[in-house]
């Protein structure tokens, strides 16, 4: 019975921050298309880059183009102010 607890334990936690990602992701979703609003050229900048330049993480997708729930820190100032603005 322990065992089982501690793994619904991670299991519970882990959940809970993948939620948190996608609340976040979701937040900067608006942002990002209030920055592009209007703008429909080639050269706008896909939501996975764009949110890799603005706030340093990488947001990882599977071999069909859908976003999972994990993500690559590539500048962790920029992840941290990301964090602070939008995880809750």
């Amino acid at each position: 019975m322990g065992m089982q607890y501690e793994y619904q334990a991670w299991d519970n936690q882990y959940k809970e921050k993948r939620n948190q990602y996608w609340q976040a992701c979701h937040a900067i979703r608006t942002e990002y298309l209030e920055e592009y609003k209007g703008d429909y050229s080639m050269t706008r900048p896909s939501l996975h880059h764009w949110a890799e330049q603005r706030y340093g993480f990488l947001m990882e997708t599977d071999g069909t183009g859908n976003y999972t729930a994990n993500y690559t820190i590539t500048d962790s100032k920029k992840f941290l102010l990301f964090q602070l603005k939008y995880w809750k």
